[in-house]
């Protein structure tokens, strides 16, 4: 458990934090041989649980694996672990938490499940549940720590490259906003002094206007109650798994989201095989990491059909609708199947996809910064163009 803690260090300074400990006692003793002397102790339950930070994660795989095959035990390779990281961080309750958990006689895999410190992906808890009951942890954690740096690697590049097309962006819209709520309407007030009739376009740009001055705030309340109801049915079951099916319909997008569902599907499947895990064992646990809820189950059911006796291959061709699944995933499996080489055949899959999705993403950045300034000039000049047809209707009546 993780308590909050105020009291007085040896000098007589006010000090607060927290400690990880079985119980309130265990908590006071170890903040006693601190030299903390405690005033007031509380279970410590966080409102919002963070994911594990992809740093901690590689960390935690790569180390501790490195560890386990130096011949180093997990408690102790945790208590190494935990040295890198400053005791009132996160990071070190977490490792607490584990360490405590497995030296009360638990297992890796459920020390990370009921630790409350971060919430764990669910490809990483099925994967080392799986390693653990094969016994090739010290294996499986490097890999996974190599999976991860690479995603994060993916992730960062994405980000970086989506800066300045966002920077555009919000600086378009505070300047078309600012030009609707406060600049046009004072233009346009001076054309209406004369008398003249207003082009169509410059109707349009006041009828803009108007609702931007007079129902700018509902209108972004309205936004606020939609995004807050779309929130809530994409995390609910039923419209989850509905709207991640209607995702993977998105041109360009769903075949990207159906890309990394199958490069990780593959790369865990290689994984657990590589490390000696039985096909159908593997092939269930490998659907459980599959993010995307319309996919997980149709892998789900690819996994039944297994079990029951069908070929891997028959079953996937059986189950998975031919637009989310590629010839290549199919026909490498089938040869993998047929000469016994499926770990090699899905490991290579997923190297495959990986770099596909990422081209993809090259080519839709590329895209994308061309495009929102066709877009953002495209308004801007319908805007300018507008004010400008009055003084040209004045000019021609007079």
């Amino acid at each position: 458990m993780t308590y909050r803690y105020k009291g007085y260090d040896e000098a007589g300074k006010r000090v607060r934090g927290t400690v990880v400990a079985d119980t309130p006692d265990a908590a006071t003793a170890v903040l006693r041989e601190r030299g903390v002397f405690v005033e007031k102790l509380s279970e410590y339950t966080p409102l919002f649980t963070r994911a594990l930070p992809p740093a901690v994660m590689e960390a935690l795989g790569r180390n501790l694996g490195l560890y386990l095959k130096a011949g180093i035990p997990l408690p102790k390779g945790l208590k190494l672990l935990m040295e890198g990281y400053a005791p009132a961080s996160p990071a070190y309750r977490f490792l607490a938490e584990l360490l405590r958990e497995i030296e009360g006689g638990r297992g890796f895999y459920e020390a990370l499940s009921r630790q409350k410190i971060y919430r764990i992906p669910p490809f990483y808890l099925q994967t080392v549940r799986v390693a653990q009951t094969a016994g090739t942890l010290e294996r499986v954690l490097p890999e996974l720590a190599d999976y991860v740096a690479a995603q994060e690697r993916v992730r960062r590049e994405t980000a970086k490259a989506f800066i300045y097309p966002a920077f555009i962006m919000i600086i378009a819209v505070g300047m078309i906003n600012f030009m609707l709520v406060a600049i046009i309407p004072k233009i346009v007030g001076m054309f209406e002094t004369t008398g003249s009739k207003l082009p169509t376009a410059t109707k349009i740009t006041l009828a803009v206007s108007d609702f931007f001055r007079y129902h700018g705030v509902l209108l972004l309340v309205l936004l606020t109650v939609v995004a807050a109801a779309g929130v809530w049915a994409w995390r609910s079951e039923r419209f989850g798994v509905v709207m991640e099916r209607w995702l993977l319909k998105f041109p360009f997008f769903g075949k990207m989201v159906a890309m990394r569902e199958l490069g990780r599907f593959s790369r865990v499947m290689a994984l657990l095989m590589q490390s000696g895990v039985p096909f159908a064992v593997a092939l269930d646990n490998a659907a459980k990491t599959v993010t995307n809820r319309y996919m997980r189950g149709l892998f789900t059911k690819v996994a039944e059909r297994v079990v029951e006796g069908r070929g891997f291959t028959a079953a996937v061709g059986e189950v998975m609708p031919p637009r989310l699944i590629p010839k290549d995933f199919v026909n490498a499996v089938a040869l993998g199947e047929q000469s016994s080489y499926l770990a090699d055949s899905l490991a290579a899959l997923a190297e495959l996809y990986d770099r596909q999705n990422r081209d993809r993403i090259d080519v839709m950045l590329a895209l994308l910064e061309p495009v929102l300034m066709l877009v953002i000039g495209g308004v801007i000049g319908f805007l300018v163009i507008s004010m400008l047809l009055p003084i040209f209707t004045i000019n021609l009546e007079g």
